[in-house]
């Protein structure tokens, strides 16, 4: 699997020259080898991600579509020793994903009860995410954070709100 630096490297603990360069010029962070050495020990080197966004108390984790679930791991258990091992929360996202995938996989245990778009007077296009009022304690972290996340990963302006539904 596609993982940010090579097997040898995650296997012997030492980058080679080529890995070695991509971490250099910040094409690797230091989140994502060590990510990268979590995941590779708990998969059996057959999971991988694309890349890593360190958010400050989070860290965000993009990979392929049908990774998502093998990343998460049976239980939680993979993101819960990347959690520990890293000290963030870790929340993981499927790559080129939509507007509906991308907010579900962040708020998610929070339930989204629907998206909405809001044209403002400038003609400026914003989604409106909508999750359930039972659910506002179940987000996990604070709207303007998620918000910032969402544009970083789909370039769409979301408000999230509290429905009442």
């Amino acid at each position: 699997m596609v993982l940010p630096i090579c097997d040898v490297c995650l296997k012997s603990g030492i980058l080679c020259p080529g890995c070695g360069k991509k971490f250099k010029n910040g094409e690797v962070t230091q989140t994502e080898l060590d990510i990268a050495k979590i995941i590779f020990k708990l998969g059996d080197g057959k999971i991988g991600f694309n890349r890593a966004i360190d958010r400050g108390d989070a860290v965000i984790i993009i990979t392929d579509k049908n990774q998502v679930g093998q990343i998460i791991g049976k239980g939680g258990k993979i993101v819960r020793a990347i959690t520990k091992e890293i000290g963030k929360k870790v929340r993981v996202v499927g790559d080129g994903s939509d507007l509906k995938s991308v907010s579900s996989d962040l708020i998610a245990p929070a339930r989204i009860s629907g998206i909405n778009i809001v044209y403002g007077r400038d003609g400026q296009e914003k989604y409106k995410i909508r999750v359930m009022r039972e659910d506002a304690r179940r987000i996990p972290g604070k709207p303007e954070q998620l918000n910032a996340i969402i544009k970083l990963l789909t370039g769409k302006e979301t408000i999230i709100v509290l429905d009442d539904q």
